[in-house]
């Protein structure tokens, strides 16, 4: 009795297990990208997090800035990134303080962070399909003892194996195993953030746990804004399904009078409160923001002067000068393409393409992929016909076209948001699975030989993306000599004012100079009469304004003396 209790405790996990050892191969086959010598939109918003990240302190109020400058009377003013809740700032920032002004290692301190935060994140899709898949969750514990020790073990972990599957399948694809250590609180914090919500979904529809979905929400949002995208789908269609059911059975005059007292009922609606509850903390979350750069930047007349006020006016299409600036990026077609583009990318494990795709290139190479997007997002819709909780799924399904589509003057330039579409391949391999399972009888082994395949694939896709963007000694060694004289640059000018000439410009984009000279105050200039403390060169000069002779890549000089 004893080694039957102790296979069945042991046994359902290991589906769970198995997870957690394929994920720690996206730290075994990756931990060389700490170096962080990759060209591309994963380098620039890497940077562009870890400057504000280090620039966040009481000093500035927390305030989110890249960098400070000089305005025309030669007062320090700041440049402001302040979209986003700071919390997610906050814990990198928690990650790098130990490692002190090494930025080789506090970038692989941010890194791991993010990749933790993957992990968290698949762990919390397997868990959420698990109880999706299984059609009687809560008596699953109740029963185990009152079979035969077959036939309960094969109830309780079937569709964990399942879930297995599926979360292997839909978190190899080539966006999930490229930006998985992009330091950006737009991926690893928030895509966290919505799954957590959305298995707090998952155990309010299944057991009416109300309060856990109120505070994971909450949570959600300290860390980023996507969760909106999961919430809107949700809230509507259980306030819909609400007046349905409060309409519903009334004939004749009964029907008038049922439909009469529908807004009573939608009034005390859960769903209403959620999203009540969700809009205003996220207001509140924003407020602190506004109020930030309001007193920061003392030239603001107004909120709609702000920096963050600015930035939303971009991202829903209310400032026309970029829209007519990137009118073919964020025109309809084309944009619409490009989505249908990502998705088939988020369908096929990185194995089977071998390729990463850095932007919408919609010329005739990529046909195949788009019609291929279309007809999977198709089935997807169709397959939601035949499956329980459709609230759910329709909610996991609809969150990435939700964001989508609504900032799409945004999302049409960051092919990392392909990752919030995730939910169309999770639906899409439950239901392959689940068919798969019913075709062979329902036999066990026919799932566990599955969720070894799908292993497999994940453990190759990873291994082949972490060959791909790997570094070559070379230019491992050339990152870290560049990040030490940097360190040692960053001691010196501290406070100072900085002025980095245009070849130093190209040769290290401005986000990473932003996050390399924190704490000095920058100057892009090509003009050699700029008033500036110290000046940057990438070439060695012999001469007495040289600070910095032990440096390898990066030399520092007094500016009097160039």
């Amino acid at each position: 009795m004893i080694v039957n209790k102790l296979h069945a405790s042991l046994l359902p996990a290991l589906p769970l297990l198995l997870l957690l050892l394929a994920l720690s191969t996206v730290f075994l086959f990756g931990n060389d990208r700490g170096h962080f010598y990759r060209p591309g939109h994963d380098r620039y918003v890497t940077t562009q997090t870890l400057a504000v990240v280090r620039n966040l302190s009481p000093d500035h109020n927390f305030l989110g800035f890249l960098r400070q400058t000089l305005d025309a009377a030669g007062a320090p003013t700041y440049q402001v990134y302040n979209r986003f809740p700071i919390s997610s700032y906050l814990l990198i920032k928690l990650a790098i303080i130990p490692f002190g002004d090494d930025l080789s290692a506090q970038l692989y301190a941010a890194r791991l962070l993010m990749l933790l935060f993957f992990t968290a994140t698949a762990v919390l899709a397997y868990l959420s399909l698990t109880r999706l898949m299984t059609q009687r969750w809560l008596h699953l514990r109740d029963q185990i003892f009152s079979h035969p020790m077959a036939l309960s073990l094969a109830r309780l972990t079937t569709h964990r194996w399942l879930a297995l599957t599926a979360t292997l399948l839909a978190f190899s694809s080539p966006y999930c195993l490229y930006y998985n250590d992009m330091v950006a609180t737009e991926v690893g914090p928030d895509l966290f953030g919505v799954f957590l919500v959305f298995h707090g979904m998952v155990l309010f529809v299944q057991e009416g746990r109300f309060r856990q979905l109120l505070g994971k929400t909450c949570l959600a949002l300290l860390l980023g804004w996507h969760v909106y995208a999961l919430l809107l789908p949700f809230v509507v269609l259980g306030l819909a399904g609400a007046l349905v059911k409060a309409v519903r059975g009334g004939e004749g005059y009964k029907f008038w009078e049922h439909l009469a007292r529908a807004p009573a009922s939608l009034l005390r609606s859960r769903y209403l409160v959620l999203g009540v509850v969700a809009l205003l903390f996220g207001t509140a979350v924003l407020s602190v923001n506004f109020a930030n750069e309001y007193v920061a930047l003392h030239q603001a007349q107004g909120l709609t002067d702000l920096p963050v006020f600015q930035a939303i006016q971009q991202r829903t299409g209310q400032l026309e000068t970029f829209n007519t600036q990137y009118a073919k990026q964020v025109a309809w077609p084309f944009f619409l393409r490009s989505q249908f583009h990502r998705i088939a990318g988020m369908f096929l494990p990185y194995s089977l393409t071998g390729e990463v795709d850095h932007g919408p290139y919609l010329g005739d190479p990529i046909r195949i992929p788009v019609y291929l997007g279309i007809v999977l997002f198709c089935t997807c819709l169709i397959g939601l016909a035949f499956l329980r909780h459709r609230i759910l799924w329709a909610t996991l399904v609809l969150s990435g076209f939700c964001w989508g589509l609504a900032i799409r003057h945004s999302t049409a330039f960051h092919d990392f948001e392909s990752l919030f579409y995730i939910g169309l391949p999770l639906l899409l391999f439950s239901l392959v699975l689940l068919c798969i399972h019913r075709l062979s009888g329902r036999r066990l082994s026919v799932v566990v030989g599955l969720s070894v395949a799908a292993l497999v694939v994940f453990v190759l896709s990873t291994f082949q993306m972490g060959a791909r963007v790997g570094h070559t000694a070379e230019a491992a060694e050339r990152q870290k000599n560049v990040m030490a004289d940097f360190a040692v640059i960053r001691k010196i000018t501290a406070g100072k004012v900085v002025r980095v000439p245009q070849k130093a410009f190209f040769e290290f984009n401005p986000c990473s100079i932003h996050y390399y000279l924190t704490g000095s105050i920058i100057l892009f200039s090509t003009d050699e009469s700029n008033s500036a403390d110290f000046l940057i060169r990438c070439h060695r000069h012999e001469s007495a304004a040289l600070l910095t002779p032990e440096n390898k890549k990066v030399f520092l000089y007094r500016s009097d003396g160039q």
